[in-house]
């Protein structure tokens, strides 16, 4: 998934999170408050991370050592 899209994925399932959350616990303002913050720092996060953990691969930075051993 490509950056923009899992950063609206993110939002939208956070501000799902956030308003089912704040309408259980106050009313409808409140529950769209906290979808919008919660969607926002979801976000945020999801663009500032995408791409992280996409390349495990990793390069060796100096050659092995070699230990001979004499029997």
């Amino acid at each position: 998934m490509d950056r923009i899209r899992s950063a609206l994925f993110t939002f939208a399932t956070n501000f799902l999170v956030g308003y089912v959350l704040g309408r259980l616990l106050k009313d409808r303002d409140a529950g769209v408050r906290a979808g919008m913050v919660l969607g926002s720092l979801g976000a945020v996060a999801s663009w500032r991370l995408s791409g992280r953990f996409d390349d495990v691969r990793v390069e060796p930075t100096s050659e092995p050592i070699e230990i001979e051993i004499d029997e």
